[in-house]
């Protein structure tokens, strides 16, 4: 861990974790039981983000009092508002520290993949390490919760879902950065909000005629879950294809758009299969996935653990194999830790390191 004056530390009674990916800001006490997301598009919003930092930190100050440390990873890098992923890292670093600068905040770490740790100082050589680092945090902390045996952490979050192996209390892959990650399956670009529909089928059937869809961003897979009812409607959230609600009518509209249709001519019912089959392409997208990975470990699964908001497909992702839900690892946790699982791992890493623990 690189070392400065703003390093030295011991004995930290409150240690948050944020996570900073391309969609959202996610902030988690060290114990769990406190979690915190809010929707921030990076790539519409990127000039906004020290503020939005700062204003997470002040509600949470305001609520709870201090903290001693802050533990940093991200994922939004990625976001094409930035011109390369080393630019992302530093910008989102710099962001970052400009925002803790307000508070009596001794120390602010940022996480590294292989389970290191940084300060703003060391940012620029070591950002390769820095980029996408979440998943491994929170394998990280599984890892320490499940010494034994083979599991499988799926975190299945709103943009992308990653298939990380455990074996015996170790991380069991090579593969590290999101090109390697992605070519061996443990990352997949799939989530339960934001991926376009147009990614998971290029036809429908409607009333059994099969129809092409329209090859742009009408909809997405939280109309599909708005229509299957496994997601809530939240009438204040515009965080979708068209910028307008996300709720069920609203959802019907865009997937009448999907295949180029008026939504009056179109049944609530045909909107319906349409998401149903939908979301089997993407069961079987993921499934798909998760079997390769399975089959690499050379092991039979004993458990999966289940994190991100897209918890509710995976009893048809893995079958038979039994689901552990982070909540159940860490039952002192708030009932919605799973949607925050990274943000709650690094926090509960860096306290863990801070303690000495």
């Amino acid at each position: 861990m690189t070392q400065s004056p703003h390093t030295q530390i011991t004995n930290a009674q409150n240690t948050l974790g944020l996570d900073i990916g391309g969609a959202n800001l996610k902030l988690a006490s060290h114990d769990g039981c406190y979690v915190r997301s809010i929707a921030f598009p990076m790539w519409r919003r990127s000039t906004n983000l020290k503020d939005t930092i700062q204003e997470l930190l002040d509600t949470y100050q305001a609520e709870h009092g201090g903290f001693d440390a802050l533990a940093v990873t991200m994922t939004g890098e990625l976001a094409d508002c930035f011109t390369s992923k080393q630019q992302g890292v530093h910008y989102i670093a710099q962001a970052t520290t400009e925002a803790t600068a307000a508070f009596d905040t001794p120390l602010v770490l940022f996480y590294e993949t292989g389970g290191q740790w940084c300060d703003v100082h060391a940012i620029d050589s070591r950002w390769n390490t820095l980029a996408a680092s979440n998943w491994y945090a929170m394998a990280q902390y599984i890892c320490q919760i499940l010494p034994q045996g083979t599991h499988l952490v799926i975190d299945l979050g709103s943009t992308t879902t990653d298939i990380i192996p455990i074996i015996d209390g170790t991380i069991a892959t090579d593969a590290v950065d999101d090109t390697s990650r992605l070519q061996q399956s443990q990352l997949v670009y799939c989530g339960v909000e934001r991926t376009s529909l147009c990614s998971l089928a290029s036809e429908l059937s409607i009333d059994s005629v099969r129809t092409p869809i329209a090859r742009e961003h009408f909809a997405t897979t939280l109309d599909v879950f708005l229509l299957t009812d496994e997601v809530p409607e939240r009438s204040t959230c515009n965080d979708t294809a068209d910028g307008e609600a996300a709720t069920k009518s609203a959802a019907h509209r865009r997937m009448a758009r999907l295949i180029c249709q008026c939504p009056e001519l179109l049944t609530t019912l045909q909107t319906r299969q349409m998401a149903l089959e939908i979301r089997a392409n993407m069961v079987e997208l993921l499934a798909n996935a998760t079997r390769q990975v399975m089959t690499k470990t050379g092991n039979t699964i004993d458990s999966v653990i289940a994190v991100g908001q897209g918890g509710f497909l995976l009893p048809d992702i893995v079958g038979d194999i039994s689901i552990r839900w982070l909540s159940d690892l860490h039952p002192k946790g708030c009932d919605s830790l799973a949607r925050i699982g990274p943000a709650f791992a690094v926090a509960a890493l860096l306290h863990q390191r801070l303690n000495q623990v």
